[in-house]
């Protein structure tokens, strides 16, 4: 794959120095939207855009929802953005877990990002390449004359390889949500222990027993009658392994 580090470290435009401000009309201006602010672009519509100006056809616009608002229509365009990249063959990784939280920083420190590989693409007048996205015949990606392009380009990917790439995009995605949900799940786990430690010294005062009890309850409850199959299957709802003597303290 080509390395988009280098390529876009070379480029002329620094966007670090432009501001939230500056950012977001540039990406207005670029595909004639409304966004109003950063955090909006966790929905991924932009960023298919920008990416079908510069490699036309990359992406099927026809399939980006353009009205996303719900988490599944946000993830459905990432994952079309990064098949883009995997389909041309670029080595970049998109945090879509991310993204998709919508928090500023995440999104602006993308957003500069992209907007080094939008300018290393030496893209030159933006009105003439959105008329010539805009037309209904299918071109092909562009080979600009002032200098060769960083990017190897597939120009006629089967339906078959376009398939693949999608297919791995998604797999992709999904690994990353999995190492996410594991995570929080660690996160969640850990606080509850440390309620569990709280909740151990005050029942040691004997002091608001009856409020401590009802949160052991709370605590260690189990699932549901027939949750769990024969052979503790993973659909089992987690739960705290009880502190001994805290349960003690809970029953008398």
């Amino acid at each position: 794959m080509s390395d988009l580090k280098l390529t876009v470290a070379l480029t002329s435009v620094n966007s670090e120095n432009m501001s939230r401000h500056d950012m977001l009309q540039w990406v207005n201006n670029t595909v004639d939207g409304q966004f109003k602010k950063i955090e909006e672009l966790c929905s991924g519509v932009a960023y298919c855009q920008m990416m079908e100006l510069i490699f036309p056809n990359c992406i099927n616009l026809k399939r980006v929802k353009m009205a996303a608002k719900l988490e599944h229509e946000c993830l459905h365009n990432l994952k079309l953005f990064q098949a883009a990249f995997i389909r041309l063959k670029l080595d970049k990784t998109v945090p879509i877990d991310r993204l998709m939280k919508g928090r500023f920083q995440d999104n602006f420190e993308f957003l500069q990002w992209f907007k080094k590989f939008f300018d290393s693409q030496g893209i030159g007048n933006l009105e003439n390449l959105k008329s010539a996205a805009n037309t209904v015949k299918p071109i092909k990606p562009r080979c600009f004359k002032k200098e060769p392009s960083p990017v190897a380009i597939i120009e006629n990917a089967s339906p078959n390889v376009v398939d693949i790439d999608e297919l791995n995009g998604e797999l992709q995605t999904l690994s990353i949500k999995c190492g996410s949900t594991a995570e929080s799940r660690d996160e969640c786990y850990a606080k509850l222990r440390n309620i569990e430690v709280l909740l151990d010294d005050v029942m040691k005062t004997n002091q608001h027993m009856e409020f401590c009890k009802r949160l052991c309850a709370v605590l260690y409850d189990q699932a549901p009658e027939g949750a769990n199959d024969s052979n503790g299957s993973a659909n089992a709802r987690p739960s705290l392994s009880p502190r001994p003597e805290l349960v003690n303290q809970c029953t008398e």
